[in-house]
């Protein structure tokens, strides 16, 4: 029986933080309460239409999921329980921000089967984070981190950001550091993209704000890599960082071009040859569901070229790369014969290497990760 994942979007924060494009917005009660009658009744929906499905891992992002209080949380959970076939070994993943979360909530979330955390910490520097417009404090990311683990968590994601504008390579090692001491058992980081309709994006319009250099956002990148492997952590995929047995098993799905399945406004779902996406607009995806009908704003059939370089693009991101037989299955034809030149030309660059039956980046591939992957497109 075909297995996914699920991606459910919470679009609410507590405020928006400047570097963020996600389609979130500020919390707000009256809308907050129609939305979680829609996503309920959407659950419901789609794993009627799919039949009751089996999960193999669910992701509830956002936003801030943890806006919501615990019963609340709780309850979406029951539903998925009631409305779909859960694997025993499922992985089930929340993203809470520090400042939205207390022990009560946490206790909740891990008697409703949360058995993943992920903290949007993203950095260890009070003046940092208010420049970047979080709402909480070290301290407090603190003692979450603490509450979560007397709560009896044992699988806690950390995100952090680099690349800020004016931060030197020195206090990124300080904040690395700093998330090393408290041990979790994933890290994801991230470098800062300056995106269109951001507050960032309309200061460095103004010219109040001024990017960091690619040199330095380079080297930062290779500061993590050495630091978090030197202490133990498997560089298993471009961003992320993992303890033995703690890569996160919903985000392996997408870079291994797995399906998936999606609730919430602006979500997207992928099936192998038909990836889609529901309706940004809270309020019309409320009006939309209340209609009887599926939220979905657009489905792109893949045509065989459009998988192929998907499967190129997201596998190359993992640390095993791509196994050329898997390929082969699947597209009727070997890797080589479709891409002979490109992968000629990249394992003399030593920017991709071949081991076996599998294709994967070097090391040095792994920096210049975006121009390697761009290769791929056919």
């Amino acid at each position: 029986m075909k297995e996914y994942g699920l991606y459910i979007h919470i679009p609410f924060c507590k405020s928006k933080c400047y570097y963020c494009d996600f389609n979130s917005r500020e919390w707000k009660a009256d809308l907050a309460d129609s939305f979680l009658k829609a996503l309920f009744t959407e659950a419901r929906m789609l794993a009627n239409k799919y039949e009751g499905p089996v999960l193999k891992s669910v992701f509830i992002g956002g936003g801030t999921p943890t806006c919501f209080d615990g019963d609340t949380l709780s309850e979406l959970l029951m539903i998925l329980r009631d409305n779909f076939k859960m694997k025993d070994n499922i992985e089930i993943s929340i993203e809470a921000n520090p400042g939205t979360v207390n022990r009560v909530k946490l206790r909740l979330l891990k008697e409703a089967g949360v058995n993943r955390l992920s903290f949007g910490v993203q950095a260890f520097d009070n003046q940092v984070l208010k420049r970047l417009g979080r709402i909480h404090t070290i301290q407090q990311a603190e003692e979450n981190y603490y509450l979560a683990r007397e709560v009896g968590f044992s699988n806690i994601n950390l995100d952090l950001i680099f690349a800020l504008p004016s931060q030197a390579i020195r206090e990124w090692q300080r904040t690395l550091k700093e998330a090393l001491k408290l041990e979790p058992e994933h890290l994801s980081t991230y470098n800062l993209k300056i995106e269109a309709g951001t507050q960032f994006a309309k200061e460095m319009k103004a010219g109040s704000l001024k990017p960091i250099s690619e040199e330095l956002d380079l080297a930062m990148y290779q500061l993590t890599r050495e630091l978090l492997t030197k202490n133990g952590y498997e560089h298993y995929e471009i961003s992320n960082f993992a303890k033995p047995s703690y890569r996160s098993q919903h985000n392996q799905i997408y870079w291994r071009n797995e399906p998936y399945l999606a609730l919430g406004p602006g979500a997207h779902f992928y099936d192998g040859e038909v990836r889609g996406s529901n309706l940004q607009s809270i309020t019309k995806y409320i009006e939309m569901i209340t209609a009887g009908k599926l939220p979905i704003k657009e489905i792109n059939h893949l045509d065989r070229e459009d998988q192929i370089i998907e499967t190129m693009i997201m596998g190359l991101r993992l640390k095993e790369g791509i196994s050329t037989t898997k390929f082969k299955e699947r597209f009727g034809e070997s890797i080589y014969s479709i891409y002979s030149k490109e992968i000629n030309d990249l394992n003399n660059q030593n920017l991709i290497k071949i081991t076996g039956d599998s294709i994967s980046l070097t090391e040095r591939g792994l920096v210049l990760a975006n121009d390697v992957l761009a290769e791929f497109i056919l």
